[in-house]
């Protein structure tokens, strides 16, 4: 065997992770839910969620998933980009192309759609959907991807595109840091002090994305040197057993049996579970599955449609949500709906296969379109 692994064409198994983190936070927003009958006086029981018992680490942390987006990212990036961008292959408006008719048609869709959702929301009920800031001032915010950019006064409309929007800035850093700095590690490390210290203090979702983002460029350089080097089959090996403890240790602290509940504990610990997370948690689990497939072959191919529907279900699991809100209030259904596991399964039954169908029959040609007509070179 040669010492130096070829890179694969395509990583199945990070978009299969990828498509695991869409359906955690997806799971860990199901409380929404419960959010009309807590205004209502009814107590919502969070152990009480559907397959609690096996679910827990979903519905308590499913919000990491947007920091694993963030390094998965990262990654990605600076695998199919940073050489490309450093050496002028590509042009600023060909990269702003190949991004917006990837993200935008889609976004575009399901806030207008969310909008005139919680207009007939609001009409029926006299309140808005878990999120309230639906005005036109927001409206505009969200037309530009700028719902988190810090001019925002909260949640508003499709909500969860905050990390998207958080995405889209850190697209333009990535272009500008790959032209000045090319793939310079130690570059890298400053962009993720920075986003881990100093951003916080001007705006914490766009610090988040700032060290994760930049987190996932040092993982792809340090995966690159692994297997340019001699001793890359044995860390193929070893790692991927690491992550296996990292992991359990993870699912054992985490337990509402064994360890804390993270909506109980106290600010420290919820530090350190984020910085486990981020800086132990998920480099370990994105190397290990690289380095397997590189080893490999193919790793989660069957699976990898998971991938190619994470941005649908991202978008859409709140649109699904709200609709689902809408029929239940003209229904007058009442809240042991949400605790019924066979909901639970329907419920994502029908955002998978609507999902699928976003992808092949809407955002895929939209954005064959879009590229064709913005950038036909």
């Amino acid at each position: 065997m040669s010492k130096q692994m070829p890179i694969p064409r395509r990583f199945y198994s990070l978009d299969v992770l990828r498509g695991v983190a869409a359906l955690s936070v997806v799971l860990g927003h199901w409380r929404h839910f419960f959010f009309p009958f807590n205004k209502q006086g009814v107590t919502f029981s969070l152990n009480m969620e559907p397959m609690f018992d096996a679910l827990y680490i979903f519905y308590q942390y499913g919000g990491a998933a947007v920091q694993l987006f963030f390094c998965l990212s990262g990654f990605i990036f600076f695998w199919l980009y940073s050489k490309r961008i450093a050496e002028r292959e590509i042009t600023l408006k060909s990269f702003s192309v190949l991004r917006i008719s990837r993200l935008y048609p889609l976004h575009f869709a399901t806030l207008i759609f969310v909008a005139i959702g919680q207009i007939a929301y609001s009409n029926a009920t006299n309140t808005y959907f878990v999120y309230s800031f639906n005005d036109s001032y927001h409206f505009f915010l969200n037309l530009f991807f700028a719902s988190s950019w810090g001019f925002e006064n909260g949640f508003s409309f499709n909500a969860p595109i905050w990390s998207v929007s958080i995405e889209v800035l850190l697209y333009a850093t990535f272009f500008v840091f790959c032209r000045l700095f090319h793939r310079n590690m130690i570059a890298l490390f400053v962009a993720v002090i920075i986003g881990h210290y100093l951003l916080p203090k001007l705006n914490g979702p766009i610090a988040n994305g700032v060290e994760c983002f930049f987190l996932g460029g040092i993982l792809y350089l340090v995966y690159e040197r692994i297997i340019k080097g001699g001793d890359a089959w044995k860390v193929s090996i070893w790692l991927p057993m690491v992550a296996i403890i990292v992991w359990f240790v993870t699912i054992k602290v985490g337990s509402p049996n064994d360890g804390f509940i993270i909506g109980e504990a106290p600010w420290i610990m919820k530090k350190i579970v984020s910085a486990w997370a981020v800086f132990i948690l998920f480099p370990v689990t994105i190397l290990s599955l690289a380095l397997l497939e590189t080893r490999r072959g193919t790793l989660g191919k069957r699976l990898s449609f998971f991938g190619d529907i994470s941005y649908s279900t991202y978008l859409l699991h709140f649109p699904l949500q709200l609709t689902t809100a809408f029929i239940a209030t003209k229904l007058t259904i009442d809240e042991t709906l949400y605790y019924a596991p066979w909901f639970m399964v329907f419920y994502f039954f029908v955002l998978i296969s609507v999902s699928l169908a976003s992808h092949r029959y809407f955002e895929v040609p939209m954005q064959r379109y879009l590229r064709l007509k913005l950038n036909p070179s």
